[in-house]
């Protein structure tokens, strides 16, 4: 019941949370049998947040035990599905306990359930896909030891941000093929550790498809100036939010590949000419949306049309989203952890926010106070209007210059070879 609930709730979050969430494979997802979801983990716990949202089907979360010792998380993160798992730098009591949480994992898989694991074993945020590590790969095999006849898959996701530290940033969250564990079973049974290694292995190379995946971390920068530069140029809907669009992973992996392929001269003239470009006319987005007079009208039509309801819906909104950026500053340690704490904090508190506003809204109005209700909805439309309104401030910054930054990216991309 909580778990049906924060999924509906959270889904309009992270739609005010993320300017666009791209999605590929997510027909992939297999709804009649059991799944052990092996994904990456470049941010957090956004990771787990948006694939609950967005998959077909429930999750179970293999999550850091410790979390649960803190006062009142255990109830909480029970009925959301998430099970601890202890490492051992948590003691070796501690460690006794994921007996357990192997013993409810394996229940939860041979009830045809779904286990999200994030096998690179922590959350760092490179562009890039880490090393796994096996577990995965055990408890796969120790639920078929134990149910043989059980159909398992294991199914690769991986989850790519454009900024994983930006406030209505980009994201790509794209679903590989099934893999059958059972497949890999009878290897497992001739030779435990060559079994292992080799489901592991194949998993690696599955999520490895779908990550942006950089061979040097060194060369971060000059990815992320093509990226941003390609970005610029992509006519994105502002509308929907959550969107399949099958073109931008391919091209972004495009772009990580040449790199990976390029010497060290090469990628020292390739970041200074995509720097040079960058800093002469700095992120100006979707540039070459809007750049005839009639665009300009119309944008500015919208801008009147859809202002109030996004003034309401700001101001609605206002204390429960400021209160939990507030919340994100203070408490974050590490800058891969912000984006997920406000982001959680925003759905706790507007909840109970909402709760005390309705309330007050029918004490005073009667039922009609329930109306109150639509500044849900509307602040979602604030957030597409405020896109707008940056979109048009940069369209009318670059006034003539805008066709020489379309030309300048098109050159630049055309000289390495790579699609826009």
């Amino acid at each position: 019941m909580i778990y049906a609930f924060l999924k509906v709730w959270t889904n309009w979050v992270i739609r005010i949370f993320f300017r666009k969430i791209n999605t590929r494979g997510i027909e992939n997802v297999p709804r009649d049998r059991a799944l052990l979801i092996a994904s990456n983990h470049p941010n957090g716990f956004l990771e787990p947040i948006t694939m609950a949202c967005l998959f077909p089907k429930p999750l179970h979360f293999l999550v850091r035990g410790d979390v649960f010792e803190k006062p009142g998380a255990r109830y909480i993160m029970e009925r959301t599905n998430q099970i601890p798992i202890f490492r051992f730098k948590d003691g070796f009591e501690n460690l006794r306990k994921n007996n357990k949480s192997i013993e409810i994992s394996l229940k939860k898989l041979q009830e045809g359930e779904s286990i999200l694991i994030f096998v690179e074993g922590g959350t760092k945020a490179q562009k890039r896909l880490r090393p796994l590590q096996k577990g995965l790969s055990r408890i796969a095999f120790q639920v078929l030891d134990k149910d043989p006849k059980l159909k398992l898959d294991v199914l690769p996701v991986a989850i790519n941000y454009f900024d994983n530290r930006k406030f209505r940033s980009e994201s790509i969250l794209s679903v590989g093929e099934p893999m059958s564990a059972n497949a890999y079973f009878e290897k497992y049974k001739d030779d435990v550790n060559l079994g292992i290694r080799t489901l592991t292995a194949d998993t690696s190379k599955a999520i490895k498809k779908n990550v942006i995946h950089l061979d040097d971390l060194k060369d971060t920068d000059l990815l992320n100036n093509l990226l941003l530069l390609r970005k610029a140029m992509q006519n994105h809907s502002a509308i929907p939010i959550v969107t399949i669009e099958p073109h931008s992973l391919p091209a972004d992996k495009a772009i990580a590949n040449e790199i990976n392929v390029l010497n060290e001269q090469e990628k020292k003239q390739w970041f200074e000419k995509s720097k040079s470009i960058v800093d002469k006319y700095g992120y100006k987005p979707l540039v070459n949306r809007y750049h005839s007079r009639n665009s300009i009208f119309m944008n500015v039509i919208l801008l009147l049309a859809f202002a109030l309801p996004a003034f309401v819906g700001l101001v609605m909104n206002a204390l429960p989203f400021f209160v939990s950026k507030i919340i994100a500053d203070s408490t974050a340690k590490k800058s891969i952890f912000y984006m997920s704490i406000w982001l959680s904090a925003f759905a706790l508190i507007s909840i109970f926010y909402y709760l005390i506003v309705i309330i007050v809204f029918c004490v005073i109005w009667g039922w009609t106070g329930l109306l109150g209700l639509l500044s849900i909805p509307l602040f979602s439309m604030s957030m597409i209007w405020l896109d707008r309104w940056n979109e048009f401030k940069s369209q009318l910054s670059f006034g003539k210059s805008n066709d020489q930054a379309i030309a300048d990216i098109k050159s630049l991309f055309r000289e390495l070879k790579l699609k826009l």
